[in-house]
């Protein structure tokens, strides 16, 4: 980030923030889904409010261990440090989060919701105030994406009195993280500049030729906002920014065992190149008995991961040349494919960019009222998203002592998939919660009609990788209008006791293909009694057609077809979530301890054959689904300032495909991570976090589908929270 382009920031912030007057101030920072943790209990379905207040007594930036805290996530890493994070609820296909609605402010953050939403974009958990969670028939509001739920991510809101916040963090590995924010309010104007900036040398190396595996990775956002007594208005600005020296190639077996925390040498040239810019309006208005929020927003994304793709060899050492391919033969006993992956071979490498370019505008409005004994909500959205792909290809060659020659041979961009995706999207809900005393009744309806076009190019573009416009090859288009309903209760057993049931009709859009559908129900309790805090619930989710996109990550055999949707047929997954939390108090000093558990069954309910999914026989587990997952958290809060907690996160087996070969295994694994923090005075905090304290090498991923990755190494990080 340009000091010209933060001085301007700054400058237009200046204009907003003046000396602060105690004038009431509708508070419209963040359009929520859920309000807080106080209005869990009135919701017709399951969810969580993780505040910021344990935000910032963890200070995680990996929104993996942010959200196991809540029961029935499952989450696999990328790179160890949460910046491209893969998320499931209750059992939706995890790769890349696509199968989760994932909102910063209420609005959606995926590059290309409709058309891409598998577009390895996460928003930078390390300057977020606050996540809520909806799960069942509640998230049936948000979509597009219903089966599991949905995430949305609150942003720092403008501050009620004139401050400054710093929290600055050193740690192992080169790491550095600098988060800051500015602003204020004064009359009826207010305004905040935030500066996000997340850098590391990375903890793995690079066989042979060594170099760097860290990231750098800024945001800044802006905020300005008017408001009255019944009236406000709120512009918000992002500008992100990302250079990540990250490999998606895990290890063979034999490599991991010699070095769980070691890339080949071929991936020394790999990156991700990622920039965007984010803008909102938002307008909050009280016309008593109506409210009404509307937005308007334009995102803006583009990324460039270029990486290993190919190993030009099938004359030579007559292995298979596909990345994946090679480290399957290595896997099942090839000393060739081994020793070409060590380096120990010359062979040609074939790099590819994987250039894209992402649009997502449009604007949306909900209308809230209270008639009598109904709550009733009415939203709409009118939306397009975009993906262009301009791909090219570089080569390098290796030699025999694993050495790299520099880059070259650009190719141009014929035949490397190159396209152009559009989606246009209308959708609205209709949601009505009766009164009826200790029976509340949420009932809900939803449509989706969204239109797609597909189109490939057929010449070739020049080497500047921007966006072009050529000749189309192929001109495909579809329409769907799918609609979607759901049902939910709560009833006031006692004055701590609720009741809850729910059904709804879920869906997912994919691109081309009809959207994927699954019948959910989820029975649960909730109990509050002070402190104490319990709830269980029973979920159960009926795919009448899981599906899939083809992506190179996934290791599927498809990627000649790149995001072409495979259907595993009917599948069903179900399982237990608890959760619980409470306080003790001792001797002056408090106890908080929480604990989440998830117990799944997932297994495909007929056999079928396909790229994607493989050979799949009946009763095969769906992948990345592991049988249980628990996390628990205890700490402590003394009179003198210093507080801590230690949080154990402990993760079942699963498998990386469903046809589970002794190469698609991730075993069961714990992480456990302890944080202290002490309060110098009332405007410094100082605190010391480490990751991972038994240095465990366990695999905690495959990706591609065979390849070993390692969790974190033990970190350790200490930083100053300081506030005027």
């Amino acid at each position: 980030m340009s000091a010209a382009k933060i001085f301007s920031y700054i400058s237009v912030l200046c204009i907003f923030v003046i000396d602060v007057s105690a004038n009431e101030f509708a508070d419209i920072d963040s359009v929520t889904i859920i309000g807080s943790k106080n209005d869990l209990k009135d919701i017709a379905g399951s969810g969580a409010f993780i505040s910021n207040e344990s935000l910032e007594q963890a200070m995680d930036t990996d929104v993996a261990k942010i959200l196991s805290a809540v029961p029935g996530m499952y989450m696999r890493t990328e790179e160890g440090y949460g910046l491209r994070p893969n998320i499931s609820i209750r059992g939706t296909a995890i790769e890349r989060s696509g199968k989760v609605t994932i909102m910063e402010d209420g609005i959606l953050v995926a590059p290309s919701p409709y058309t891409s939403s598998a577009a390895y974009y996460f928003p930078t958990m390390g300057r977020i105030h606050a996540v809520e969670v909806l799960k069942g028939p509640a998230a049936v509001s948000q979509g597009p994406q219903t089966i599991g739920g949905a995430i949305n991510l609150l942003s720092t809101p403008i501050p009620k009195i004139t401050s400054f916040t710093l929290n600055q963090e050193f740690g192992e590995n080169g790491m550095l993280r600098t988060h800051a924010y500015y602003g204020g309010i004064s009359g009826n104007f207010g305004g905040l500049i935030e500066i996000h900036d997340h850098a590391s040398d990375g903890f793995d190396s690079i066989a042979n030729v060594g170099g760097d595996t860290g990231f750098d990775k800024s945001d800044v956002v802006i905020k300005a906002r008017y408001a009255t007594d019944n009236h406000s208005l709120m512009l918000k600005m992002v500008d992100l920014d990302e250079t990540s020296k990250q490999s998606y190639v895990g290890l063979t077996q034999e490599s991991f065992r010699e070095n769980p925390r070691m890339r080949y040498g071929a991936t020394a040239y790999d990156k991700m190149m990622n920039d965007g810019e984010q803008a909102s309006l938002t307008y909050a208005g009280n016309f008593d008995p109506f409210n009404i929020v509307v937005t308007a927003w334009r995102n803006d994304y583009h990324r460039d991961w270029f990486k290993v793709s190919d190993f030009n060899n099938d004359s030579e050492h007559g292995e298979r040349d596909d990345i994946n391919e090679l480290i399957s033969d290595a896997n099942n006993g090839s000393a060739n494919a081994q020793a070409i992956l060590d380096g120990e071979m010359p062979v040609e490498i074939e790099y590819k960019h994987n250039n894209r370019f992402y649009t997502n505008e449009g604007y949306q409005f909900t209308l809230s009222t209270q008639l009598g004994i109904h709550s009733l909500t009415f939203g709409y959205r009118d939306m397009e998203d975009s993906e262009s792909r301009v791909q090219a290809y570089e080569y390098a060659d290796q030699a025999a002592d694993g050495s790299l020659s520099a880059l070259y041979g650009y190719v141009g961009l014929s035949g490397s998939d190159n396209r152009l995706r559009e989606s246009s999207a209308t959708s609205y809900y209709l949601q009505d919660t009766i009164d009826f005393g200790k029976l509340d009744v949420t009932v809900g309806f939803r449509s989706e009609d969204y239109d797609q076009r597909h189109r490939r190019w057929g010449e070739p573009a020049g080497p500047n990788l921007t966006p072009v416009r050529i000749t189309s090859v192929r001109d495909t288009f579809a329409t769907n209008d799918h609609t979607t309903s759901s049902f939910g209760a709560t009833y006031e057993l006692n004055k701590n006791v609720v009741l809850v049931a729910g059904f709804h009709e879920g869906m997912t859009p994919m691109f081309g293909a009809e959207p994927e559908k699954a019948d959910n129900i989820e029975l649960g309790v909730r109990y509050v009694n002070g402190a104490t805090n319990l709830e269980a619930f029973y979920f159960s989710s009926e795919y009448s057609n899981l599906s899939a996109e083809c992506t190179l990550v996934s290791g599927a055999a498809c990627d000649a077809d790149e995001s072409a949707i495979f259907s595993g047929g009917a599948a069903d997954v179900d399982g237990l979530e608890l959760s619980a939390s409470w306080i003790i108090d001792r001797d002056g000093i408090t106890y908080p301890i929480a604990l989440t558990f998830t117990s799944t069954n997932s297994e495909f309910q007929n056999s079928s054959d396909s790229d994607y999914f493989g050979t799949v026989a009946a009763g095969d587990e769906l992948p990345y689904i592991p049988d249980t997952s628990m996390t628990l958290v205890a700490g402590f809060v003394a009179d003198n300032g210093l507080s801590g907690n230690v949080r154990i996160i402990d993760v079942g087996s699963s498998c990386s495909l469903a046809a589970c070969g002794a190469y698609n295994v991730i075993e069961p694994h714990t992480i456990i991570d302890l944080n202290l923090r002490k309060k110098v005075s009332d405007s410094l905090d100082v605190f010391m976090i480490v990751e991972n304290i038994t240095d465990d090498e366990n695999i905690i991923s495959r990706a591609p589908s065979e390849g070993a990755r390692s969790q974190k190494p033990r970190t350790m990080k200490v930083g100053l929270s300081y506030q005027f």
